[in-house]
């Protein structure tokens, strides 16, 4: 079980000023362009380092894609209006979400070439986000009537839900990913902003950076978390990774204007995206 003490020696560090930044060097950063792309996102990579995510076409759809070691494959769930892909685990099974041709958002699992919907029962609209090696699934689902939404765990065909909002508020709760020892990240919103969370064998830890709000999106089976804050002030986003011994390291692409890491693997690698000086967003890749 991950010690509480790292969590709060994680906030106390950055409420004293003591988060490390740091500038990745150039030629460590590789940028992912879908060709022919207004925008795209990199969201996931496994293991053997294949990442998906999605971008955006000159016509305004959305698709999700692939990236492995041949290139670009782009991922279209079947009669869809819009396709995204969030995760990848080790086996290749993929998850994210479509919206057909009613509007109405699902999330789906591809495996072996295969779409299958996912669904909470009256829920207004479901989204995945993570699945990991041993193919549980987070997400989050739209409560009606209002669609609050709330998050949601699914393993071995068994559906469970959670929600860290205040409650009798219409606040979100996100579940982004888990890892193989399932410990799920994501974050919840209240009166007083977006917090990153932890919830660990039913236990949750906030993650807060001052002055921000604060996402958290990713955690590998090493236990490094990675997300991305805002500061509030002046509403830049800074990516960051928090590894399990509570160190933190601050993560700009140079010359962003912002910068979002959204997974990492068991190397270390991470994938996000940021807004370059050209007012593009573009995904990237940070090789360890």
């Amino acid at each position: 079980m991950r010690s509480k003490v790292m969590v709060s020696l994680f906030l106390f560090g950055l409420a004293m000023g003591l988060m490390p930044g740091a500038v990745c060097a150039a030629d460590a950063i590789s940028s992912i362009d879908y060709p022919g792309a207004v925008f795209t996102i990199a969201n996931g990579i496994n293991s053997q380092g294949d990442i998906v995510g999605w971008y955006t076409d000159t016509d305004g759809k959305t698709h999700g894609f692939f990236l492995g070691r041949h290139g670009f494959v782009s991922i279209d769930y079947p009669q869809a209006t819009y396709t995204d892909t969030w995760a990848i685990n080790p086996a290749g099974d993929m998850a994210g979400s479509y919206i057909d041709s009613k509007n109405i958002q699902h999330g789906y699992l591809l495996r072996q070439g295969t779409f299958a919907p996912i669904d909470v029962p009256g829920a207004v609209f479901t989204a995945a986000f993570g699945i990991n090696s041993e193919g549980d699934i987070v997400g989050h689902y739209g409560v009606p009537p209002t669609g609050k939404m709330n998050g949601f765990l699914l393993r071995n065909g068994t559906l469970e839900t959670y929600d860290f909002a205040p409650p009798n508020s219409n606040y979100m709760t996100c579940g982004m990913e888990l890892n193989p020892q399932g410990e799920i990240v994501g974050h919840y919103a209240d009166a007083n902003g977006i917090h990153g969370f932890l919830l660990e064998d039913g236990i949750l830890s906030s993650i807060n950076f001052p002055g921000a709000n604060t996402q958290a999106y990713g955690i590998d089976s090493n236990g490094r978390i990675v997300g991305f804050f805002q500061e509030k002030a002046t509403l830049r986003a800074h990516g960051f990774v928090l590894d399990r011994s509570g160190v933190v390291t601050q993560i700009d692409i140079p010359g962003a204007l912002n910068n979002a890491v959204r997974r990492s693997n068991e190397r270390g690698d991470l994938v996000g995206s940021y807004v370059g000086a050209d007012l593009k967003v573009h995904g990237f890749l940070i090789r360890h």
